[in-house]
């Protein structure tokens, strides 16, 4: 074998095994990879200067319920067309997470797509598992909210948890892009008011396992006689 047949041998096994390895990566990434890369703001730090990547592993830690129902990865599988797909997760620290995504969420047809894990069973059907159109009178008081607090523009946190409390984790993306906005053990703020008015459209109890667990009374949907249980005031507050 003479010398540029093996130089060229060399560079060929290269190229493969960079492929293979770029296509290993990406199969095992489920958020934007510039995240762990990226400076952002810590909202937890009594240093406002603070800032600095998200965790490298949130792809083994925060995408772990959401592959297991068998979630999108909603950066790198862009919703079809010219449409927008926005997700709720909600992560408490012991109890089982809830997602909601609302595909389509300026269109037509949105649609919910909802799911309550329990217990670690993973969730296909029955009263744990929704999926189901939206009207455009649902979605009125959701669009306004987004338009009027402009959540989708905040900044991922670098400051993703600390001892106890829950993660509420905000992602979109359509023509504008693809949007990871996270929060810590937030009571109050957009991030934590946007999340409030997704899992409202679920209709299921905000108990331990909802958003808004500070108001043990408070369910969403109606009750037994048919009207409406008591709502949280969401009128938007400063986001910390």
């Amino acid at each position: 074998m003479n010398r540029g047949v093996a130089i060229f041998l060399v560079f060929l096994v290269l190229a493969a095994a960079l492929l293979a390895g770029g296509i290993s990566s990406r199969g095992g990434r489920y958020f934007d990879p510039h995240l762990s890369r990226g400076s952002y703001p810590c909202t937890l730090d009594p240093d406002p200067g603070k800032r600095g990547p998200l965790d490298w592993d949130i792809d083994g830690w925060i995408a772990e319920p959401l592959r297991k129902v068998g979630e999108p990865s909603l950066y790198f599988e862009k919703p079809a067309g010219n449409t927008t797909t926005l997700r709720f997760t909600f992560l408490p620290s012991f109890t089982d997470p809830v997602i909601v995504r609302i595909d389509d969420l300026y269109g037509d047809h949105p649609r919910l797509t909802a799911t309550r894990e329990k217990d670690q069973v993973v969730v296909r059907e029955g009263p744990d598992h929704l999926v189901r159109d939206l009207s455009k009178a649902e979605l009125e008081p959701l669009l306004a909210f987004l338009e009027s607090t402009r959540v989708l523009n905040l900044p991922p946190d670098s400051c993703l948890s600390g001892i106890d409390g829950v993660i509420f984790l905000i992602e979109a993306n359509g023509p504008d892009g693809y949007r990871f906005i996270n929060r810590w053990g937030v009571s109050q703020g957009p991030v934590y008011d946007l999340g409030n008015l997704m899992f409202q459209l679920t209709g299921w109890p905000n108990g331990e396992q909802g958003p808004d667990r500070n108001r043990e009374g408070y369910r969403s949907g109606t009750g037994p006689d048919g009207k409406p249980w008591p709502r949280p005031d969401l009128t938007p507050a400063p986001e910390i």
